[in-house]
Formats: C-alpha cells, structure tokens, sequence
C-alpha cells in the first residue's frame, strides 16, 4: 500500500454515485482487492467484491459479471461495466451491459477490435453520464 492510490477523482466520485448499486469485478485474488479497497476508504460504496478466485472462471468469461447483476438485481441491460482493458469491455459484451473504458490505468485497449460504448478522459465524468442517464 506505499505506493498505492486511487486515480484522481475516483473517491469523489463514488461518493456522489454512492446511491446506486456498485460492485468490483476484478481478476485479481479477492483477498488482496478487498485490502486494497479498505485501505483506500473505498470498500464501503462497494456491495459486493469478488475476484479472479471467487469462481472458476475469469473475465472475460461473464459469470462474475452474471453473479453481481443478480446480486445487485440489476438488469444487463441497465448496468455499465467500468474497466480499463479489453478483457473488461469483452466482459461487459458477454454479460449483456454496457461497457465504458477510461483512457488511463494499467490494462491493454485495442480499440478497434473491441470498442467500448462509452470512453472517459476522468472518472468524474460519470457523474453526469449517469445523472443524465437515470434522468431520461
């Protein structure tokens, strides 16, 4: 955790979205994230948590994705998946959501070969997204 920390804006902005139903999907071992999470003060906008070991399979395999969906009682089709790969924007196309990816992080985006729906420069711009969203 030395050298760990959230992206600019993330803690704000989950704070303002903190009403809505939101998870982590990561294939990353649960234990770890879960660390993570509570390190930063993130882990409490979160309702559930899981990681690459919580089931057999991983992204972009849409079982986890399924699992939360049903969880959260949310419908594919009213849910974005966030991510910052390919691997998450596969996963939100075989889980039925929607997919937005940030222009930043860790993960590899060929973008041509799978596209997301929706692309953020900040992480504070779903803020509006899903204001505007959930107004329409």
């Amino acid at each position: 955790m030395d050298n760990t920390c959230a992206y600019p804006g993330v803690p704000e902005t989950l704070a303002q979205m903190s009403h809505l139903p939101m998870a982590v999907l990561t294939n990353k071992p649960v234990r770890i994230s879960v660390r993570i999470l509570n390190s930063m003060g993130l882990a409490k906008y979160f309702r559930v948590v899981y990681g690459g070991n919580s089931f057999e399979s991983k992204k972009p395999d849409p079982f986890g994705a399924n699992k939360i969906l049903q969880e959260l009682g949310v419908a594919a089709r009213e849910a974005l998946l966030i991510g910052d790969s390919e691997v998450d924007v596969q996963t939100a196309r075989n889980a039925g959501t929607q997919a937005a990816a940030v222009n930043y992080g860790f993960g590899v985006h060929d973008r041509a070969a799978h596209p997301a729906d929706i692309y953020l420069e900040r992480f504070s711009d779903l803020v509006d997204l899903v204001s505007n969203h959930t107004a329409a």
